[in-house]
């Protein structure tokens, strides 16, 4: 059967396109759909993970701050347990010196006044006291030189002074005396 088309020949060119036309529109509608597809895809990829990067972010920093925390925490540490040595350190010298005043005050006479004690690290010994005459001066010293604890007992000097006291002048004998103090060993 012959093909007959009565249409003006420019209508015929249009018509003998027309499925390639659609194809190529076709196409270029599904390219279009597809770039759009994939730029809101993308775009949704790219506010997820920005959204885990702001979550990471935030924990970063909580985890730096918890970080900071425990370093500060560490240097508290080292400080308490520097003072918690100079304290024992202290809490052991006290025992020492407190040894080392019983075993002072147990040879002093009720008539010596001690006004100045110094004890230095090498054991050597060194005060000012009292009392109310030369006698009492010399007494004391012998007390010393029988102690066990004490050695090298030796006078540096005694300065008598009067005092009124009650209508009458009181003699007082100021006095410094030297030696070296043997601590008792600890059992």
């Amino acid at each position: 059967m012959p093909d007959i088309n009565l249409l003006p020949p420019e209508y015929r060119e249009k018509e003998k396109f027309k499925l390639s036309r659609v194809i190529i529109i076709l196409f270029f509608v599904l390219l279009v759909f597809g770039t759009a597809y994939l730029y809101y895809y993308l775009e949704l990829q790219i506010d997820y993970k920005e959204q885990q990067l702001s979550a990471m972010r935030s924990e970063l920093a909580a985890i730096e701050k918890v970080i900071k925390e425990v370093k500060d925490l560490e240097k508290d540490k080292k400080v308490i347990e520097d003072r918690i040595a100079v304290i024992e350190g202290l809490i052991k010298n006290q025992s020492r010196l407190s040894r080392i005043l019983g075993e002072f005050s147990a040879c002093i006479l009720d008539e010596v006044w001690v006004d100045n004690l110094n004890l230095s690290a090498n054991q050597t010994l060194d005060f000012t006291a009292n009392t109310f005459n030369n006698y009492l001066v010399a007494k004391y010293m012998l007390t010393l030189k029988d102690s066990p604890i004490f050695d090298n007992i030796e006078l540096a000097y005694v300065r008598k002074t009067k005092i009124r006291e009650e209508e009458r002048d009181v003699d007082i004998v100021n006095f410094k005396l030297s030696g070296i103090f043997i601590p008792k060993k600890l059992e």
